[in-house]
């Protein structure tokens, strides 16, 4: 199994590396290729978030606290005192980040159906429709946030499958198989738990219409090959700002 620095670095050079192609052919503004690269980072630690002594689980709970904690803070009244605010935040926070966190950790097992692609499929619905529904961004984006924490999750999944292969010594470790998988067999109730789930967060996700359209068509690949190599840097502005218009 790789270590949580070797995770972090993968997942924060693939998602940036790919967070700059999507800045180049036109698909985000910087921050939001900022965001990309930041969403994908995240994804290549999520799977390990079952593991209660671990940093993955530390960040993914306090990121989750304070997101929720600044949530309920702009729903309330603006008549309340900051004391209030900061009470009712530090609360939130506290309660998600310290008993949520416990109650989550006795019921999951360290690879097990957090763990898997259906977990994975989870994670990116999940994103796209939160960045969607409560932070107004495009479907288009939304969707592309999601694929960069499915990629960024996948690429944990891979990496812990090649370190369960011993190639000095020409050998399988026994973990091998447990990291990549649609799902845990040997966990029949938890697995049926996210499949449902997952659907329902499916349910919840905009249209991904455009986000396919875009992902399949050819004046995207022509775009991203004109600018991939410095003397093809020059590619038409026209097809670029079609795309935007196109979300």
């Amino acid at each position: 199994m790789a270590n949580f620095t070797t995770h972090i670095s993968y997942a924060a050079a693939a998602s940036g590396l790919l967070s700059v192609l999507c800045l180049q052919v036109g698909f985000v503004t910087p921050n939001e290729a900022l965001f990309l690269a930041f969403m994908g980072t995240l994804g290549g630690i999520l799977p390990d978030v079952d593991l209660q002594h671990s940093y993955p689980s530390s960040i993914m709970f306090s990121l989750l606290g304070i997101a929720m904690a600044f949530a309920v803070i702009f729903t309330m009244d603006r008549d309340i005192s900051i004391l209030e605010m900061w009470f009712v935040g530090l609360c939130v926070f506290t309660g998600i980040r310290y008993p949520l966190w416990t109650l989550f950790h006795r019921y999951t097992t360290h690879r097990g159906s957090i763990h898997s692609l259906i977990a994975a499929l989870f994670a990116t619905f999940m994103v796209a429709s939160v960045t969607h529904n409560w932070l107004g961004k495009t479907a288009f984006v939304a969707w592309l946030l999601g694929l960069f924490v499915f990629l960024g999750f996948v690429l944990h999944l891979l990496l812990d499958e090649l370190y369960s292969v011993d190639f000095s010594n020409r050998r399988i470790k026994r973990s091998f198989g447990t990291a990549m998988k649609l799902l845990d067999s040997r966990k029949p109730l938890k697995s049926g738990i996210m499949i449902v789930a997952t659907v329902l967060a499916w349910y919840s996700t905009p249209s991904a219409k455009q986000f396919w359209d875009t992902l399949v068509s050819k004046e995207t690949y022509q775009i991203i090959g004109a600018r991939f190599l410095p003397q093809d840097s020059r590619a038409p502005t026209t097809s670029t700002n079609d795309l935007k218009t196109n979300r």
